[in-house]
């Protein structure tokens, strides 16, 4: 069945972090690894809602392929975060090659996964 493994549209999804200062301020956070993607938490010293960046490099395939694996993250963001995510924390996503062909359900429970253990790790 064509599209069977998309992910459902999702609303609501957090907030995105575009500007790079942030995303250099979060490279020594701490971070959990998952096959699809590796997670990174850090701290914002705030009580705003938390905030998501992904980073896809180029070793992942052309845009096509990077927009697709883009897609399917924040779908798996939007759907995870909400109630799982700590307020004044940025997260980082680090898509993975396998990113592309893991099923969606996995990539949901790894989110959940990497987000308790994260929480877990509380600095």
């Amino acid at each position: 069945m064509p599209g069977a493994d998309r992910a459902p549209e999702t609303a609501g999804s957090p907030e995105t972090i575009k500007a790079r200062r942030d995303f250099v301020a979060a490279r020594r956070a701490p971070g959990f690894g998952t096959p699809g993607f590796l997670l990174v938490r850090r701290p914002r010293g705030d009580a705003a809602p938390p905030r998501v960046g992904y980073t896809l490099t180029k070793k992942l395939g052309g845009a096509v392929r990077r927009n697709r694996i883009r897609r399917r993250l924040k779908a798996v963001a939007a759907e995870a975060f909400p109630g799982a995510a700590d307020a004044g924390c940025d997260y980082i996503v680090i898509a993975r090659a396998p990113a592309a062909s893991r099923p969606y359900a996995l990539m949901l429970d790894d989110m959940k996964r990497a987000l308790l253990t994260l929480a877990k790790r509380r600095t």
